[in-house]
C-alpha cells in the first residue's frame, strides 16, 4: 500500500467516515397492500392473518436500495442501461482520470444508506383466529451518518485538496458508520384477539435466528485535526472500530470457512386495527382452510416495530479503541503496509507506542436497524385506496445500523387480480420522491424513486423491488361441483 493509499485508509479509520462507499428501502407500494400477504410481514408482522388470503407462498423476491447526499453522476453523463453492461464505459474526470462521480461540496453533513434485501421462500398459514409462517432471506445493510464535509472532502480527494490545509478542524456531534452482511430464518405468528361486529383487532410477531457472514462499525466524536501537504495533526480523536471480515488479517487472502462469523435474534412485533365493510360476531370455524371468507375494511391502522435485536461476531473479531491521544503523521516518514495487520500494528504504534494495545477485544456487536412504523390505509372509493406509513429509527447504539425516516403517502387501484400504486414519499426528512408500483395475479414489481432510471436529474441512489408468489384465497374452495380454486389465476372477476 502506498503512502496516499495508507493515508486515506487512516483517515477512514480515525475520523470513523465512509460517507462515499455505497452498495430497497421499505417496498411501501406493494407492502401496504390488502394482498401483501407473508411479503408484508415485513413492515406488520400482524398483517399475515388479515390477509385476504389463507395461504401465501412467497416463492422469491427482493428489494435493492441506496441513497446518499454526497456522490452523484451528473444527469448529463448518467445512463441507467449502463448498470446491466458487461463492461461499462462511465466518463471519468479529475486530475488522474479516474474519477466517476462528482461531489456536493457544500457545509452539510454527509449521509448515506443502503438496503440489499432478499426474501427467500417464505409462507403464511391461516388456520380459524391464528396465521403460521415461516420466513427465509438474507440482508446487507450499510449507514453512514453526520460525517462532516471536510472529511468527505479529504477523502474523496485522498488528502489532496490544498483549500483545506492549515484549517483546525473541530468537531464535537458523533459520527458514525456501520455495515452487516446476514441470513435470517424464523417463525411468523399472528392472531385475532378480537373481532365483534365491524371492530377487528389483530396482533403479530416474528422471532428471527440470525447469522452474521460479516460486519463492521467505526464512530467517533471529539474530532480535532489539521492537515497540509507533509504532516497531519490529530490533537483530539476519541472512538471505536470493530469489525468482523472474510479475511486473513495477516495476508488479505479470502477465508471461506467459517462462512457465518456470528449470530444473534430478532424479533418483529406488531398490531392492526380494521374497521370492517360489514360486522361479525362469530368466528369462522370450519373443516376446511379455505371455506372462512374474508370481509374487506373501510380502513385500518397498524404500528409495528421492526429489528429490535442485534448480531454478536466471535469469529475473526476485533475493536480497535481510540483514547484521544494527540498524534503528528509525517508522510514523509512512508510506512510499510501491506495487509490489515500492518495497519492495525502502525495504528497502535502511532497512538499508543506499541503493537498491542490498540486491539483491545475479539468480539463485537451490531444492532439491527431498529425502527417504529405507523401505517394507516383507507378505501375511499370502490377499489381505490390510499395509504400513508411513517417509519423512524431506533438507533439504541452507536455500533448498530441506523434506518433512515420514512413518510409516505401512496395512492392505489387494487383487486384481487391486478393493482397499481404511486408512492409519494419523503426520504429521511429532506428528499421527495415519487415511485410506482404494479402487482398482477402473483407478480409485482416497483421502485419508489423513479427518477433513478431517468436523466433528468443528478444521479444519487436508486431503488428498484420485484417478487412472485402464489397464494389461494380464503372463501374459494377447490373441490368438485362447488367453488374454484384460491389460486388467483382463477378468480380474474373477483372485485375484492
Amino acid at each position: 500500500m502506498n503512502r496516499t493509499a495508507f493515508l486515506k485508509f487512516v483517515v477512514l479509520c480515525c475520523l470513523a467516515t465512509s460517507a462515499v462507499s455505497l452498495r430497497g428501502q421499505e417496498m411501501l407500494g406493494i407492502m401496504n397492500s390488502s394482498y401483501s400477504g407473508i411479503t408484508g410481514a415485513t413492515l406488520n408482522p400482524a398483517v399475515t392473518v388479515t390477509s385476504p388470503y389463507y395461504f401465501d407462498f412467497n416463492i422469491v423476491s427482493g428489494d435493492v436500495f441506496f441513497e446518499n447526499n454526497y456522490l452523484y453522476l451528473a444527469k448529463e453523463e448518467y445512463r441507467f442501461s449502463r448498470f446491466f453492461s458487461k463492461n461499462p464505459d462511465f466518463p471519468t474526470h479529475g486530475t488522474d482520470n479516474s474519477m466517476i462521480a462528482y461531489d456536493y461540496y457544500n457545509e452539510k453533513d454527509k449521509n448515506a444508506y443502503a438496503n440489499q434485501r432478499f426474501l427467500g421462500p417464505s409462507f403464511a398459514l391461516t388456520v380459524g383466529r391464528s396465521s403460521f409462517g415461516i420466513v427465509t432471506g438474507s440482508r446487507m445493510v450499510m449507514s453512514t451518518r453526520n460525517v462532516p464535509y471536510d472529511i468527505a472532502k479529504f477523502i474523496y480527494e485522498k488528502l489532496e485538496y490544498p483549500p483545506q490545509y492549515d484549517i483546525q478542524y473541530q468537531h464535537t456531534r458523533n459520527i458514525y458508520n456501520a455495515q452487516m452482511a446476514w441470513a435470517e430464518y424464523g417463525f411468523n405468528y399472528s392472531y385475532v384477539l378480537k373481532h365483534l361486529n365491524s371492530d377487528y383487532w389483530a396482533a403479530g410477531i416474528t422471532v428471527k435466528a440470525l447469522k452474521g457472514y460479516a460486519g463492521g462499525y467505526m464512530f467517533g466524536d471529539n474530532e480535532d485535526y489539521m492537515v497540509n501537504d507533509s504532516l497531519i495533526v490529530v490533537n483530539s480523536f476519541t472512538g471505536e472500530v470493530g469489525y468482523s471480515l472474510p479475511l486473513d488479517y495477516e495476508t488479505n487472502e479470502y477465508i471461506r470457512d467459517p462462512l457465518f462469523r456470528g449470530k444473534g435474534m430478532g424479533v418483529d412485533i406488531g398490531m392492526i386495527y380494521e374497521k370492517k365493510k360489514k360486522g361479525s360476531l362469530t368466528d369462522q370455524r370450519s373443516k376446511k382452510l379455505c371455506s372462512p371468507t374474508y370481509t374487506p375494511y373501510d380502513y385500518k391502522i397498524g404500528i409495528s416495530i421492526l429489528d429490535i435485536g442485534r448480531v454478536r461476531f466471535t469469529e475473526n473479531a476485533e475493536k480497535l479503541v481510540f483514547g484521544g491521544v494527540p498524534v503528528n503523521w509525517q508522510p514523509t516518514t512512508g510506512y510499510s503496509v501491506y495487509s490489515v495487520r500492518d495497519v492495525t500494528d502502525t495504528l497502535s504504534q502511532m497512538f499508543y507506542g506499541n503493537k498491542t494495545d490498540l486491539i483491545q477485544g475479539h468480539e463485537i456487536t451490531i444492532g439491527l436497524p431498529t425502527a417504529l412504523s405507523v401505517q394507516a390505509d383507507v378505501n375511499y372509493y370502490k377499489n381505490w385506496y390510499i395509504n400513508s406509513t411513517l417509519i423512524v429509527p431506533l438507533q439504541f447504539s452507536k455500533s448498530g445500523l441506523r434506518r433512515p425516516a420514512i413518510l409516505g403517502i401512496a395512492p392505489r387501484y387494487q383487486t384481487a387480480r391486478f393493482e397499481a400504486s404511486m408512492p409519494v414519499t419523503l426520504y429521511d426528512w429532506s428528499k421527495p420522491r415519487i415511485g410506482l408500483s404494479a402487482r398482477f395475479l402473483g407478480f409485482f414489481a416497483g421502485t419508489e424513486k423513479i427518477s433513478g432510471f431517468f436523466h433528468f436529474k443528478d444521479f444519487t441512489g436508486l431503488d428498484f423491488y420485484a417478487g412472485v408468489k402464489l397464494s389461494l384465497s380464503k372463501g374459494h374452495c377447490h373441490s368438485k361441483g362447488t367453488e374454484n380454486c384460491g389460486i388467483e389465476e382463477y378468480k380474474l372477476f373477483n372485485k375484492h
